[in-house]
């Protein structure tokens, strides 16, 4: 039996609640992709991202990717409308992304390493995967931002510098790159949101915040930098700050589902539950699968009601989606606990 009403500091911990975004995706967050790509490998994991155009925005046309296997051979998928992909039951292993059948982009290939121990939960990694264009020249400049044409080569290089330092998993020589790509460009508001999210990869969160600050004075526009932001005020527990950040954010994008899910978890943080409850559940309509976690702050904010069997539902839901969860044996004895209470 459980007492009529649970607190929300008990259910926190009675639930192990995680925090299911990983710093490898703060590049720039859009939408999750409407067109989940099952792989049939026969495995847990995932492979999720962006595909973003030269002028560093998602790319708003469907692209063609391969994903390759040393050992099952090619699949074939493509991005959603807005440059994002998602890779389903992923085992370990080695696995290759490519992009060639562009006409107006140079091929791009990135390598990811899954690794996962005997025991360990499902894991999920992201790509932000960033085409360059065959020949800048032949193209009409209406094609181009403005922003990277203002650009300076010099600046511009050590942008790309940069991305390819994170590509490689080297996120101090990516920020050392930008501080230099910063220095002979200052206006240079998507280096200073780059500089912010390795920063966050490296888990230097006021560094982060200064960065995305930095491109919010040039661009207070940026819907990069704002969700950026709001994310990393949540992720310093600065909830009050993280809110009309967010908030701004998805005025300007309605459809990211990652907005969405950081926004309701700092007001249930704030004990704004029916807000949060709000926000959970778009992230959960828009998301999907990928927003599994929102089932298991759901399962807080209605026990905390003392709505055990939506609770209980809540949590079954969670379940479903990752039945290989660390504390799931604990999670199955909750769901028992709050279905039998009155």
């Amino acid at each position: 039996m459980v007492h009529s009403r649970l607190s929300w500091q008990h259910l926190v911990g009675a639930l192990f609640l995680t925090l299911w975004f990983s710093g490898s995706v703060f590049a720039q967050i859009s939408s999750i992709t409407d067109n989940e790509s099952q792989t049939g490998l026969g495995g847990m994991n995932s492979i999720v991202g962006t595909v973003f155009a030269p002028s560093g925005r998602p790319v708003e046309s469907r692209v063609l990717l391969r994903l390759s296997t040393a050992t099952r051979g090619d699949r074939n998928f493509t991005t959603n409308q807005t440059g994002n992909f998602a890779f389903r039951g992923l085992p370990p292993g080695s696995y290759t992304v490519t992009i060639d059948k562009e006409a107006d982009y140079k091929p791009v290939t990135q390598t990811v390493d899954i690794i996962q121990f005997r025991g360990a939960p499902a894991q999920t990694y992201t790509l932000n995967i960033r085409l360059q264009f065959k020949d800048r020249t032949v193209l009409k400049p209406a094609v181009l931002n403005v922003e990277f044409l203002n650009v300076p080569k010099k600046a511009l290089a050590h942008y790309d510098s940069a991305i390819e330092h994170s590509r490689k998993g080297n996120h101090l020589a990516a920020v050392e790159a930008l501080k230099q790509a910063t220095a002979e460009y200052p206006l240079f508001t998507q280096a200073f949101n780059e500089l912010g999210v390795q920063y966050l990869k490296l888990g230097r969160l006021p560094e982060a915040d200064q960065a995305l600050q930095s491109a919010l004075k040039i661009d207070p526009d940026s819907f990069a930098a704002i969700i950026n932001r709001g994310i990393v005020n949540f992720m310093m527990k600065r909830y009050g700050e993280a809110v009309p950040l967010l908030r701004k954010a998805l005025q300007k994008d309605a459809r990211s589902a990652v907005g969405h899910y950081f926004l309701g978890q700092a007001l249930a943080n704030l004990g704004l539950f029916e807000d949060a409850e709000k926000e959970l559940l778009a992230s959960l309509e828009l998301g999907k699968e990928e927003m599994k976690e929102a089932h298991r702050i759901l399962a807080i904010i209605y026990a905390s009601r003392g709505a055990r069997k939506q609770a209980a539902k809540e949590l079954e839901a969670y379940l479903k989606l990752a039945p290989e969860a660390p504390d799931a044996k604990k999670l199955k004895e909750t769901i028992r606990i709050l279905r039998d209470s009155n």
